[in-house]
């Protein structure tokens, strides 16, 4: 079946010529060119394949998977569609060059936006505004466009305090701004809303007194360039009583006027920012008793991001099991449990349900699969706690980070890095897994934020252009602050030729909170010097990940091969990896750092780590 959008059709613009392009009267010659063909559009949506053609006659016929064709000499394209946006990506011989085709719609007219990344010459953008050939647009097909979302440079992000895991704090912290953006002259830092600190140097940070007793409070910080323009900001809440994701049965009472086997259950349920409750089912036993599906809670209250679910459970004993499941739109699903004591109904359950990300593994260093609850003893300041449950890594979903150093060294492993990256992804991520893209070289761009997508995970790789210099420090740091708001199991990969030469943040920063997050990360290096083993070390071993090291200068093949083996060594660990749950009686707010141990011989723990969530 075929949809056609518009009646008329324009391409992606032709092949500039660059070198020329430096010279004004030949600049002036390719903006005549580019006018010229984009007089009309016409674009024809086939199945998954997409026709377009332009007003020179110009003509693309791609799948529409997000992967690179070669379809003329020297150049290669890629068609992706989703999410509001239609995209045709073009690079020519050798990765010297890029343009981005970007097709959204804007009420009744179709907007065509095209940005070029080149390695000798700036960057351009340009826009065509098109009406449609007819009295009214055609409904939407294959391709709805709607809005767009764009790839620029990071400019500014907070790195929170340290603290234990739930751990409130109190009183003055430090709060330090990653600032990847080198015009940037200025921070301010706010607290709830109010100025309290400016810094007008590097490094950028601020003292700040956080209320005591202490209370859920915002810190918000905003870059400005010289003359005071405002280019970015960020903020995170600060001693939220919930994580990101959290089930809790806050109260189970008994309801004699009604009947004297009757309870009330009332659960609450933290949701994250990215997504909505779908449905809460509340069971005794292995029955289910009551469900609710939005919006049946929209009018409960609590705060905007924690619900409160009610239920009136009958025909009670003591001894049953109390169960309450919640499910995200995204699929993610967690549960939690309370026993039944007849006349020990607690009006408020005060336990908390700790996660924790853990890796074992055997005496050659390899993961271990077949694992029980019973094989692992917890002690939490010296008192033991029994374990709640050993999850396996399909029951957990993975958010995996994925920072590619593009910088112009990196240009000999490129090709080869492409596709056995794509195959990885294609490989590590399962039905409920997500993954983000950041691409650095002098700067750091957020390419994709954490999607389960894999076609436009593809076809943001395709964004990707090697030139320029390395900001490692600043790709690590910004890759490991998107962990921030995500819940569930984690990992980061980090492809670099090693060499820093470009980052405002020091290796010693970004290995003190990769060890505080507590993020596995997994550090390749493909260039000729190594990258700073103090950093690697610290990035790596403490926290479960691994380093590996590939020269560029094997033969093709046997490159591919040998990143195809690193790649299936990381995908290996984290299939293995479990989460391990308990209940915890410290009050909230008081630092959590259990102390676990395994108790088979033959077993080792490689890393511990909490599941927790920065806001």
């Amino acid at each position: 079946m075929s949809t056609a959008l518009p009646d008329v059709a324009d391409l992606p613009a032709p092949e500039p010529d660059f070198d020329a392009a430096t010279n004004v009267g030949r600049s002036g010659s390719f903006a005549e060119q580019l006018s010229r063909a984009r007089l009309g559009l016409w674009i024809e949506i086939d199945g998954d394949r997409i026709l377009m053609q332009n007003a020179t006659g110009e003509r693309v016929h791609l799948p529409l998977d997000g992967v690179a064709r070669r379809y003329t000499p020297g150049r290669k394209s890629a068609a992706y569609a989703g999410d509001g946006v239609l995209e045709l990506v073009t690079t020519g011989a050798n990765s010297a060059w890029l343009w981005l085709e970007t097709f959204y719609r804007s009420g009744n007219r179709l907007v065509h936006v095209s940005e070029s990344r080149n390695l000798s010459f700036p960057d351009m953008s340009f826009s065509t505004v098109y009406d449609y050939n007819g009295d009214s647009p055609p409904p939407p097909g294959r391709v709805d466009l709607g809005h767009i979302q764009t790839t620029k440079p990071a400019t500014i992000r907070i790195v929170p305090p340290e603290r234990r895991h739930r751990e409130f704090l109190t009183g003055p912290v430090e709060v330090r701004a990653l600032v990847v953006d080198p015009l940037v002259r200025a921070v301010e830092f706010l607290l709830d809303g109010k100025p309290v600190r400016q810094a007008s140097k590097p490094p950028f940070k601020a003292r700040i007194r956080l209320s005591n007793p202490p209370r859920e409070q915002a810190i918000e910080v905003r870059a400005y360039h010289d003359g005071g323009t405002h280019v970015g900001s960020d903020r995170i809440v600060l001693n939220r009583a919930h994580s990101p994701f959290t089930v809790d049965i806050a109260e189970i009472r008994p309801l004699p006027a009604e009947s004297p086997s009757a309870v009330s259950a009332v659960a609450r349920i933290s949701v994250p920012p990215a997504t909505a409750l779908a449905r809460v089912e509340f069971y005794l036993g292995e029955r289910q008793v009551a469900a609710f599906d939005d919006p049946d809670w929209r009018e409960s209250g609590g705060t905007p991001d924690t619900i409160r679910v009610d239920a009136v459970l009958e025909n009670v004993e003591p001894g049953d099991f109390v169960r309450v499941t919640a499910r995200l739109a995204d699929g993610r699903e967690l549960e939690d449990a309370e026993l039944l004591q007849g006349a020990e109904y607690r009006s408020e359950i005060d336990v908390q349900l700790v996660q924790l990300q853990i890796l074992a593994v055997d005496r050659d260093g390899e993961p271990v699969s077949d694992l029980e609850p019973g094989d692992f003893e917890i002690r939490e300041k010296g008192e033991s706690r029994p374990v709640e449950n050993l999850h396996v890594s399909n029951d957990v979903p993975l958010v995996l980070g994925i920072a590619v150093d593009s910088s112009g060294s990196m240009g000999r492993v490129w090709q080869r890095l492409h596709t056995v990256l794509r195959t990885f992804m294609a490989g590590a991520l399962a039905a409920n897994d997500r993954a983000f893209l950041v691409d650095f070289d002098d700067t750091v761009r957020f390419l994709q934020p954490p999607t389960g997508n894999k076609p436009l995970l593809n076809a943001r790789l395709n964004r990707l252009l090697v030139g320029g210099g390395t900001a490692l420090n600043d790709g690590v740091l910004f890759s490991l602050l998107q962990f921030r708001r995500e819940p569930g199991r984690r990992a980061l990969v980090v492809v670099s030729d090693g060499h820093d030469e470009d980052s405002r943040s020091r290796a010693a920063q970004v290995g003190d909170f990769a060890e505080w997050m507590g993020v596995p990360v997994y550090f390749i290096g493909v260039g000729r010097s190594a990258p700073p083993m103090v950093l690697v070390r610290r990035l790596t071993r403490r926290n479960g990940g691994r380093f590996f090291r590939i020269h560029p200068d094997l033969l093709q093949s046997e490159l591919t091969a040998e990143m195809e083996r690193v790649f299936d060594r990381i995908n290996t660990d984290l299939r293995h990896q479990h989460v391990l749950t308990y209940y915890s009686s410290l009050p909230p707010g008081e630092g959590i750092e259990p102390e676990v141990r395994s108790l088979r011989r033959d077993v080792t723990l490689r890393s511990i780590l909490p599941l927790q969530g920065l806001q």
